[in-house]
C-alpha cells in the first residue's frame, strides 16, 4: 500500500491527478486543432502486379496504416476518410488485417503499394529495419511520402516531405510527471508493440521522467502476436505484479492493455493501490477514468493524424506546398477534469476521439 495522507486512502488519489504542469524540465507546451467535420467513406484494399516506381499524377493515392481491428486506427482512418471527402479525394487504406507478423507484413505491403506506382503515399512507419529502405527507394524515384502515427525520427533522413503525428517521448514523458508527481515510487511501463521505436520511445520518456524524480522503473514486453489478446496481457501484467509486489504505478502504451492492467491489479488484491495510466483511449478506457478505476490517457488525437494528413496531401498535390517539420497532435492528457466532455464528443461524433 502507498503511504497515504488520510487514513487507507492512496496518495494518488488524496493529491488528485491533473493535466497540469507542476514540474517544468524543458517540457514543450502543445497547441491543439479543433475537432474536424465530414462524414467518413468506408475504402478498402487491392493488391496489383509491380509497375516502376515513378510517381504518376493519375496513380492512386494510397495509405498504409494500422489495423482497424484497434479502435485507434479506426479514428485514424475516420479522419482520413473525413478530409478525403472534403476535399474530393479518392484514396485506399492499406493494413494488415492480421496483428501476428506485423513486423515482415508491413514491409511487405509497403512494397506492393509503392509498385502501383502512386502519386502519394500517406505511411505509418510502424517497423523502421523493413519499411525505412522501401520510403527511401520511394522517395528517390519521385514519389511523395507523408510520415503519419510512428516514424517521428526518421522521415528528415529517408526523404519524406513531413510528419504527422504524436511526440512519443513526451507523451511518456508526462505519463511519468503525473504519477511521479502522484507519488508513485516504483513504475512498470509495458509495452505490447516491442519494435516499433514510436511506442518504445513513450516507455523512454516515461522512464526519464520517473528517474529523474527518484523512482524506480520496470519495463516488460510482450510478443506483437499478443498485441490484441487481453487475457495473455493480463496474465503477464499480473505475472510481474506477484514478482514485484512493490509496484505502484503502471502505464500501458494502448488503451487494451490498459483494461488488462486494471484486471491484473484486481486479481493479485491490489485495486485502488496501484495508479494505472494509459496512451490512447478507448470508450471503456474512459469510462474507467469517469470511475476513477485509471488515473488518466494520453491522447494523441488519431483523428487529426489522418485528416491533416490527408490535408496535407490535398494541398501537396494540388499546390506543391506543405507544413515545414512535425505537426504535433499530442499529448493531450485526458483524466477527471476532462473526461466527461471527451465522452460526450465521443457519443456524438463516434469514433473521433480514438473510442469506440
Amino acid at each position: 500500500m502507498i503511504e497515504t495522507d488520510r487514513g487507507d486512502e492512496p496518495a494518488w488519489r488524496m493529491r488528485g491527478c491533473h493535466s497540469g504542469f507542476r514540474r517544468i524540465r524543458g517540457r514543450e507546451m502543445m497547441k491543439f486543432t479543433d475537432t474536424l467535420k465530414g462524414i467518413g467513406a468506408a475504402t478498402i484494399i487491392a493488391l496489383a502486379a509491380a509497375l516502376p516506381a515513378k510517381a504518376a499524377d493519375d496513380g492512386p493515392l494510397l495509405v498504409v496504416s494500422g489495423p482497424l481491428s484497434w479502435p485507434f486506427f479506426a479514428a485514424v482512418k475516420k479522419g482520413f476518410d473525413d478530409a478525403a471527402e472534403a476535399y474530393g479525394l479518392d484514396y485506399q487504406y492499406i493494413a494488415v488485417t492480421d496483428t501476428a507478423n506485423m513486423t515482415s507484413d508491413y514491409p511487405r505491403l509497403l512494397q506492393q503499394a509503392i509498385s502501383r506506382n502512386p502519386k502519394m503515399l500517406l505511411v505509418g512507419e510502424f517497423f523502421p529495419d523493413g519499411m525505412d529502405p522501401l520510403i527511401r527507394e520511394a522517395t528517390a524515384d519521385g514519389i511523395p511520402v507523408l510520415i503519419h502515427n510512428s516514424g517521428q525520427t526518421l522521415w528528415e533522413d529517408n526523404g519524406s516531405i513531413g510528419f504527422v503525428g504524436e511526440d512519443p517521448y513526451q507523451m511518456g514523458y508526462k505519463a511519468g510527471q503525473i504519477q511521479a508527481d502522484a507519488g508513485v515510487k516504483k513504475g512498470l511501463c509495458f509495452n505490447q508493440v516491442p519494435g516499433n521505436p514510436t511506442v518504445e520511445e513513450r516507455c523512454n520518456g516515461y522512464v526519464a521522467d520517473m528517474e529523474e524524480a527518484g523512482s524506480e522503473t520496470i519495463y516488460q514486453t510482450i510478443g506483437t502476436g499478443d498485441a490484441t489478446n487481453p487475457q495473455a496481457m493480463t496474465q503477464a501484467i499480473k505475472g510481474t505484479l506477484q514478482a514485484n509486489p512493490d509496484i505502484d504505478g503502471i502505464y500501458t502504451l494502448n488503451a487494451v492493455p490498459a483494461m488488462s492492467a486494471l484486471r491484473a491489479v484486481d486479481e493479485v488484491g491490489r485495486k485502488g493501490e496501484i495508479m494505472i495510466g494509459t496512451a490512447d483511449l478507448s470508450n471503456e478506457a474512459l469510462m474507467a477514468i469517469k470511475n476513477g478505476d485509471l488515473a488518466f490517457a494520453m491522447d494523441q488525437q488519431p483523428y487529426l493524424q489522418g485528416y491533416l494528413s490527408m490535408l496535407i496531401a490535398n494541398q501537396y498535390l494540388n499546390y506543391g506546398l506543405h507544413p515545414i517539420g512535425h505537426v504535433k497532435t499530442g499529448p493531450l492528457v485526458i483524466d477527471s477534469a476532462n473526461v466527461d466532455k471527451t465522452l460526450e464528443v465521443n457519443k456524438a461524433h463516434g469514433g473521433v476521439r480514438g473510442a469506440s
